[in-house]
């Protein structure tokens, strides 16, 4: 099994209560049954406490009850009281693994931090070359879960793509452009069909229809669906292309993290198309108003969208099968 880490993960410590946000709130804690066997054991105050606020969720999982959108152990002083009362080897899974992710391919796995924290937000974003380990990368595939020679493809096409994604020479959306042709190129090849062509059309393309999607989604607060009010009052401006670098980490992030997960059906545009609507949201709002904290707002997108399952189903299936996401009409609205 080869594990591979880009760059910034091992640079990546929790700040506390000196975060900007929390992944203490919003979110429920799920209890892994190794830790609660350990909760049961600790014969004091507060494990008389974690005993009594853990439950039994709709899924079967065992979870700390929420109080307000809070875990019932973060603190007035923004600090976990279990952490505080047992030491950080006594947290849950769910507690000590996050902002960290990981990828189990069976061969090997690929690790990164996730978007949604903003301390590895922000390490993401201060970053180049995060993921030179990820190309250097030699994988010996023999798993029996997927076809060897579909994750060769992936892995090929990903760096094609990021290339494509890192080339300064062209703003970020003909980059994005560039990648969602090749990806159309690509999945004709992997259907056996011709390669679509695509009409240039002379008046971009209202983005009016990504708007409407996203705003259907399911939202905890309403972060982003003011981001999208704001990209929508943008209007017909030109999009800045003063924030390309951040982009650039941001698209790069997404395409190491998401890429890989086509194995399972060989759709190869839907994690290209999950960037550019992003994008499109992202780089309006900014259009709109260029002292938007970006970062922030990156964040919170991830927060929204990325946790959520229920987002992400609807985001790959909306991508299938809607033809207003279409490949010719994302190229139109880039």
């Amino acid at each position: 099994m080869k594990d591979v880490y880009p760059s910034y993960y091992d640079k990546f410590k929790c700040i506390a209560n000196r975060c900007t946000d929390s992944c203490c709130k919003d979110w429920d804690v799920v209890v892994d049954s190794d830790t609660e066997e350990f909760y049961n054991s600790v014969h004091s105050e507060l494990g008389e406490k974690i005993r009594r606020l853990t439950v039994t969720d709709g899924d079967g999982d065992r979870i700390f009850v929420s109080q307000n959108g809070r875990c019932p152990f973060w603190n007035s002083d923004m600090l976990c009281d279990i952490y505080i009362g047992l030491g950080e080897k006594h947290l849950c899974k769910t507690c000590k693994d996050f902002p960290r992710v990981t990828a189990d391919f069976s061969d090997f796995s690929e690790h990164f931090l996730s978007f949604a924290c903003p301390e590895a937000a922000r390490l993401i974003l201060a970053e180049d070359n995060a993921y030179e380990s990820f190309e250097a990368a030699e994988y010996e595939l023999c798993s029996e879960y997927y076809d060897a020679d579909c994750m060769r493809l992936l892995l090929s096409a990903r760096s094609e793509n990021a290339k494509i994604l890192s080339d300064r020479s062209v703003s970020m959306a003909q980059r994005l452009k560039d990648c969602l042709v090749y990806n159309s190129n690509l999945q004709s090849a992997i259907y056996g069909e011709e390669p679509e062509e695509f009409r240039d059309e002379t008046e971009p393309k209202n983005p009016k229809f990504v708007y409407e999607f996203f705003k259907k989604l399911d939202y905890m607060h309403d972060d982003v669906q003011k981001l999208i009010e704001l990209a929508e009052s943008a209007e017909d401006k030109p999009l800045t292309e003063t924030h390309d670098n951040e982009f650039e980490k941001l698209a790069l992030y997404c395409l190491y993290r998401y890429y890989l997960n086509s194995i399972d059906g060989m759709d190869v545009l839907s994690p290209i198309k999950r960037i550019v609507g992003e994008y499109v949201i992202l780089s309006n709002a900014l259009t709109a108003n260029p002292e938007l904290d970006l970062l922030d707002a990156m964040q919170k997108y991830s927060k929204e969208i990325e946790h959520s399952y229920e987002n992400n189903e609807e985001l790959d299936f909306e991508f299938m099968t809607n033809p207003d996401f279409s490949v010719e009409n994302l190229l139109n609205i880039l």
